[in-house]
């Protein structure tokens, strides 16, 4: 939760994506710990649907990672800047990064129709089936990971809608971004093979249970048996049904949108614009905007820093406003330690003059100290 909710305050497009790690490894070890209380208290299940849930997960998450983290090295590429509050409108000149970059947002935010939704299935079943039903008080701590990993689910939806909208939607908030174009298939060429794989292990789930159900018997040989699938508990062949249905959708509707847009005729037309007679760029949502409720909620944990100054005279003059959410460890924990750590060898700057003699001299020095520590002299 923490980590998605790091993802959240970022400005920076990799940092963003790369707390969502964070996240998919909290997912991962939810399923992990569901298979080993399952395991310590003999019930099959839990550890059927909680392990292969987990691998699935790694499995999803080096493949929807990877697509994203292509995608944004793409935007990166056109555009030469990594902070989202620069980027905008991306959509219009980079359509087949924008897609890709869609994709991987719907996968790891564990939506339909894609892989992402098919190993959180497996876990949200998994926790499901500890109410009530558990021995002992291990039971009772894994039903309440299931709505952790619900609000999990809901926080990264909001994160990826932020980033989504703020670098491909709208305008362009400057000039690189206003100017960029579309990466070369050697670059859209890899992200095609990772859509490719996220569709196809979200339509076809079935495929890849023997895998699955192969890796959790060698883990836990004492459920072969009785040979527990997980078709006996996930409904896989109606996932497919419905993933199938959901991506002809799709592929109809943009279709048939695509035919209105091309057999009617076009006019350009100015829009309410709320008093406005020339709107800027300015006016978008930001990434600071969009998260400031989200931020608030969580600024016990993430700690934002808000810089701003405004004129409050009759007349409004420029006004600047700037805020960024620190990393918790790095900048507050990591850096300062570092830095004391080279204050404190720094008092020993003197011990190094470049000369010879003194380092010999240090060497016989210790030569000596380790003889009387040996008791030799």
């Amino acid at each position: 939760m923490l980590g998605v909710a790091f993802a959240i305050g970022q400005h920076d497009l990799k940092r963003l994506l790369a707390y969502h790690s964070v996240e998919n490894i909290g997912i991962i070890l939810m399923g992990v710990g569901l298979a080993l209380i399952g395991r310590s208290v003999g019930r099959d299940d839990w550890v059927l649907l909680g392990l292969a849930g987990g691998l699935l997960h790694v499995w999803n998450h080096g493949l929807f990672k990877s697509l994203l983290f292509l995608s944004a090295g793409s935007v990166i590429h056109a555009v030469h800047t990594r902070e989202i509050d620069h980027l905008g409108g991306l959509a219009k000149s980079m359509p087949w990064t924008a897609l890709c970059f869609a994709v991987g947002a719907v996968a790891i935010c564990g939506l339909p129709p894609l892989n992402g939704f098919v190993s959180e299935l497996l876990i949200y079943i998994g926790l499901f089936r500890t109410l009530g039903l558990g021995e002992g008080a291990s039971w009772f701590g894994a039903a309440f990971a299931a709505p952790a990993l619900a609000l999990i689910g809901a926080l990264a939806l909001a994160c990826f809608v932020k980033a989504y909208g703020a670098v491909f939607l709208g305008t362009a908030r400057s000039e690189p971004a206003r100017h960029a174009h579309e990466s070369g298939p050697s670059m859209i060429g890899p992200m095609g093979v990772l859509v490719a794989c996220c569709v196809f292990i979200g339509v076809a789930p079935g495929l890849v249970a023997p895998v699955l159900e192969h890796a959790v018997f060698a883990w836990a040989p004492d459920l072969t048996a009785d040979q527990p699938r997980l078709a006996s508990f996930v409904p896989l062949g109606w996932i497919s049904v419905m993933g199938l249905g959901l991506v002809g959708t799709l592929v109809l509707g943009a279709g048939f949108l695509r035919w209105r847009i091309r057999s009617r005729v076009v006019a350009s037309v100015g829009t309410w614009d709320c008093g406005y007679a020339a709107p800027s760029p300015t006016m978008q949502y930001t990434s600071s905007s969009f998260a400031e409720m989200l931020v608030k909620l969580f600024a016990w944990v993430l700690r934002p820093k808000v810089h701003a100054r405004q004129d409050r005279s009759l007349f409004v003059h420029e006004g600047e406003f700037h805020s960024h959410v620190p990393d918790t460890v790095l900048d507050g924990g990591l850096r300062p330690s570092f830095r004391a750590v080279a204050r404190v060898f720094s008092w020993f700057r003197f011990l190094q003059q470049g000369s010879i003699q003194a380092y010999l001299l240090y060497i016989f020095l210790m030569l000596i100290a380790l003889l009387f520590w040996n008791g030799l002299l």
